[in-house]
């Protein structure tokens, strides 16, 4: 189910098309969990297909370079604890969020910037205070209660993270 908008004007006024997105299909491309400190992702769920010639096993090597685009900014700015926020491309946009040592990275489909943010922020908040004693210590080994939170990803409606309460 998609709206369709008579007026332009929404499209005009903020910069998003609304239209072009099904209210009940994820704003996400791909989500990430990676630490920072050693580049190792922890876990990660593609939501959209395999479009761009990636397979599963490259998630990996996408972690580490989005952990490497993090580390770069922090190296080249003045100000050391000043880290990435967001990446924008045309259709899509690559969004950072940080708690302690874990770096949470979407990949979204560019809707609504505020909405995405709210979205990745509440999926950081859940995995981190699930396992934040592993988080803490990690030392490169993944256990399988984190490997388990894939399954979670996969059945999570991302949308409903979404608190219309939020002022935004």
């Amino acid at each position: 189910m998609s709206f369709k908008w008579k007026n332009d004007s929404i499209k005009r006024n903020f910069g998003f098309y609304i239209e072009q997105l099904i209210f009940r299909e994820n704003r996400f491309h791909a989500v990430y969990f990676v630490d920072s400190l050693t580049g190792a992702l922890l876990v990660s769920k593609r939501y959209s297909g395999n479009n761009c010639g990636l397979t599963e096993t490259d998630d990996d090597l996408i972690s580490n370079f989005l952990n490497a685009i993090n580390m770069f900014i922090r190296e080249i700015r003045s100000n050391k604890e000043e880290e990435i926020q967001e990446i924008n491309f045309k259709d899509t946009r690559i969004l950072y969020d940080k708690k302690g040592r874990l770096i949470c990275v979407g990949i979204s489909k560019k809707t609504n910037l505020s909405i995405e943010r709210a979205i990745l922020h509440e999926l950081l908040k859940d995995f981190y205070y699930r396992f934040e004693d592993v988080i803490k210590y990690f030392k490169g080994y993944v256990p399988p209660e984190i490997l388990n939170y894939k399954n979670r990803l996969e059945n999570l409606d991302l949308n409903s993270l979404f608190k219309f309460n939020i002022n935004l």
